[in-house]
């Protein structure tokens, strides 16, 4: 068929048909082909609605089909029905043994040849196709393989084209493989998948925690909601789901002149060197400039001695030293892309009387490249990520609030209190 791209749209169908297409890696990467590998094209389940997918995520559950297409290397094409029972075909890294014998019991039973000497254990997955039917003008949704883990496998969306809506599925799998190749090097390889829409700006919401609450068991419920489909839209990243963080910091007030003030604080490194945070705000607010100098030596800790030299015409104080430990809980959104960390973080002043901190944290950190991307969609995934938060907070009982309170702000705050109190105010 001649497939052809097809812009914008958000896909208004009443029904999402999935079909997950399993065949040799040359599809996808540069590798000589095996001449007689067929694609093995499984119908999973029926999605309703037409809401398109930046990703999908499909645990090997999710794979489990009766009814497969078998594409040969000529293009040829036949159908089969596996049972009553869907059988799941991924596993890992490899067609599973039911998957694979029960099709080809099914093809010898239909007296097909079709996989006669054919190694199922070579094939990759491949691709995802979306095929939005009940739309005005049926069209569907590519999406190819981005990662694969133990836990599943990820599926990123490079293009969508439209169609007639009798198309066949051997129609749709040669339209699809027509435009696998777009976005192919954000996709094939796993270090160029991300970008940023906003370099250099942190984007950041917070929720202040003000019950005594663990922060490590409320990670682990928060991270147990977002696997149980509670946070809907959003998925924990495969691979990387929890990131674990320590640090000792130092930390100085800019005050002058206007166009730098903010917070400058200095993270120990188990090197002996130091990362620089400079954040610049005259307020705390959802987004600030951050700027991260990473391998600082700083000889005797003379942080003082070291901000005179680097940043001459700016004026400071120091503040508290702190500890900060965050757990971390890497999400992305299935419909924009967006990827954001859930951050649960206690900060503790270097002092054994000083006060504590507690904090939900919800950064935006990058966007994975795919087809349809919008830089406007940040803000919206951002308020409705802190809202499901906020909702699971309130389930537990804890108390909270929504805030842009910053570590700067509560440093400072840490000081008045202690000037106050000297004064026995």
């Amino acid at each position: 068929m001649a497939a052809q791209t097809i812009a914008g749209g958000t896909g208004s169908g009443a029904v999402v048909t999935r079909h997950l297409v399993v065949g040799d890696v040359s599809h996808q990467y540069s590798v000589t082909p095996d001449p007689v590998a067929p694609l093995l094209v499984a119908e999973l389940t029926t999605e309703p609605g037409g809401a398109t997918r930046a990703m999908e995520f499909l645990r090997r559950p999710e794979t489990a089909s009766s009814t497969v297409s078998v594409i040969g290397a000529a293009g040829q094409a036949g159908t089969v029905t596996l049972g009553r029972v869907p059988v799941e075909l991924w596993a890992s890294f490899g067609v599973t043994p039911e998957f694979e014998a029960q099709l080809r019991g099914a093809l010898e039973a239909a007296g097909s040849q079709e996989l006669s000497g054919v190694d199922l254990s070579a094939l990759a997955p491949l691709m995802l196709l979306r095929t939005h039917r009940g739309a005005e003008r049926p069209f569907t949704e590519v999406l190819m393989c981005g990662r694969v883990r133990s836990l599943g496998t990820l599926f990123v969306r490079v293009a969508r084209f439209a169609h007639a809506a009798e198309s066949g599925i051997a129609e749709l799998v040669s339209g699809a493989l027509e435009l696998s190749a777009s976005l192919q090097d954000n996709v094939r390889i796993e270090g160029n998948a991300y970008t940023s829409y906003e370099k250099g700006i942190e984007i950041e919401q917070k929720v202040n925690v003000y019950d005594e609450v663990s922060i490590w068991s409320l990670t682990q419920s928060l991270w147990s909601a977002v696997e149980n489909g509670e946070f809907n839209g959003f998925i924990t990243d495969p691979g990387y789901e929890l990131t674990r963080w320590h640090f000792i910091q130092h930390n100085f007030e800019v005050t002058a002149p206007a166009s730098e003030v903010g917070h400058i604080a200095f993270q120990e490194t188990p090197s002996g060197t130091y990362q620089l945070k400079l954040k610049r705000f005259a307020e705390d607010a959802l987004r600030r400039e951050e700027i991260v100098y990473k391998g600082i030596d700083i000889p005797g800790a003379d942080f003082s001695g070291y901000l005179r030299r680097e940043y001459p015409d700016i004026e400071f104080r120091r503040l508290p030293s702190l500890t900060r430990t965050r757990f971390d809980i890497n999400v992305q959104s299935v419909i924009t892309g967006n990827y954001f960390g859930i951050e649960t973080d206690e900060v503790l002043v270097l002092d054994p009387r000083g006060p504590k901190l507690r904090q939900v944290e919800m950064e935006y950190l990058e966007t994975r490249w795919h087809e349809g991307m919008d830089p406007s969609t940040i803000d919206d995934d951002m308020n409705r990520l802190t809202e499901l938060v906020e909702e699971h907070l309130a389930k537990r009982g804890i108390a909270a609030e929504r805030t842009f309170y910053s570590k700067l702000s509560f440093l400072k705050d840490c000081v008045r209190r202690s000037d106050q109190d000297v004064l026995g105010v």
